[in-house]
């Protein structure tokens, strides 16, 4: 159905302005709303299915709707309304909107989904580039918009701590872009720098689930889990147990754990492959701490997590036939982590609100996830545009099983 939606909005021409421009102006502002809402929720889809999906690239110029109230648009009206303020109804769709049309023209998400329509920049591909698109973006969006939100406000909350998290994530895509292939990815710098925006990704995504003012919304909120995330921040872990950071990121960690604990099933396969991950960092935390003569509480996740497998193990049901749990290492190259692109989403392997949503076969973990293997994952060499994306629908197409 949002596939006939969209293709019925292009043959009306609501994603150009040449067409725009015929239309009444209610009529106008009306289609770019519209059409930014098919636009992301496909995006948002793609993800989920079709990692390919060019929905975002920069081949319409259906411009981002204006930031006015309802009130504003008006049947008689015979040009656009004019933006009197920074807070409006529209605020949270028009800010999803811009960063969406911000991102779909950088070099990280044309080299992905449409490398030929990439420019050639070898100073980005060297990793020697030092401007940060979304560090310029970022500013952009607080001081017009998020510094005029109040956070008592439920779409205001929302509208602040949603971009704050898209930003977080963008800025780890587009780190990774820039430093893959490069010698500096080592350096320390780029490790901080890569962990600061993964504990950013999660310290939003824990105070929307955990403020009273997202009651409207959750149902939003429980849908985007920031996986991509806490991969970033276990695999820091394991290669840098005893970091400057490690205490605030089991403390970070332990925290969106235990908000998003009502939404997790342990009969979920990723919920599996998360914990699988999550233990493996703290049992090399365990053993630096051991050798230096150190103590140190155990994290409240991976307290949480022993007693989920704990109640597994007790269920014959639920029986993995004496696989050992942690299978999967988390420093393999060939992990078929996502790179989501969509605003809101954290990629194909988001989907952790206690649904099965993928089915592994084999035995033990997941060895037969595409992509994993039983050796070092390490995010800063992946090839982001050779990756098994579609990891769902592969798993399904390979074993013939259904969700």
């Amino acid at each position: 159905m949002l596939g006939v939606a969209i293709r019925i909005a292009q043959r009306m021409g609501i994603h150009s302005e040449s067409i725009l421009a015929k239309c009444t102006a209610l009529e106008a502002e009306m289609s770019r709303r519209l059409w930014w809402s098919l636009i992301i929720f496909d995006t948002r889809i793609g993800e989920m299915a079709d990692s390919k999906a060019t929905s975002l690239l920069p081949a319409w110029d259906c411009r981002v709707p204006l930031n006015v109230n309802d009130s504003d648009l008006r049947q008689e009206m015979k040009e656009p309304p004019q933006v009197q303020g920074k807070s409006t109804d529209a605020l949270f769709a028009v800010v999803r909107s811009e960063l969406a049309d911000f991102v779909r023209h950088t070099m990280f998400h044309l080299s992905f989904f449409g490398p030929a329509a990439r420019p050639i920049d070898t100073n980005i591909q060297h990793g020697t580039h030092t401007d940060s698109k979304m560090d310029s973006l970022g500013k952009v969006v607080e001081d017009r918009y998020l510094n005029f939100c109040d956070p008592d406000n439920p779409l205001h909350f929302m509208t602040i701590w949603t971009t704050r998290g898209n930003l977080a994530k963008f800025r780890l895509m587009e780190h990774h872009f820039r430093y893959s292939d490069s010698s500096l990815h080592q350096a320390a710098a780029q490790r901080d720098a890569a962990l600061s925006y993964a504990l950013s990704m999660l310290e939003c995504n824990t105070k929307l689930m955990t403020s009273p003012l997202t009651k409207g919304f959750i149902w939003m909120v429980y849908s985007y889990f920031p996986f991509m995330g806490y991969i970033q921040i276990v695999q820091h872990l394991k290669w840098r147990p005893m970091s400057a950071q490690a205490t605030k990121a089991w403390q970070i960690m332990s925290d969106n754990y235990h908000a998003r604990l009502d939404s997790l099933s342990v009969k979920d396969r990723f919920f599996k492959l998360l914990t699988s991950f999550v233990l493996q960092a703290w049992e090399a935390r365990e053993a630096a701490l051991k050798q230096s003569g150190e103590a140190s509480a155990t994290p409240e996740i991976v307290l949480s997590i022993r007693h989920s497998l704990e109640h597994m193990a007790l269920d014959a049901d639920n029986s993995s036939a004496g696989q050992p749990y942690g299978a999967i290492n988390i420093e393999s190259p060939d992990f078929a982590m996502s790179m989501p692109m969509g605003l809101g989403s954290h990629g194909p392997i988001h989907g952790m609100g206690g649904h099965d949503d993928y089915v592994f076969s084999g035995p033990g973990a997941c060895p037969d996830i595409p992509g994993i293997s039983p050796r070092n994952l390490d995010l800063d060499h992946l090839d982001w545009s050779a990756m098994d994306w579609d990891l769902g629908n592969a798993l399904n197409s390979e074993t013939g099983a259904s969700k």
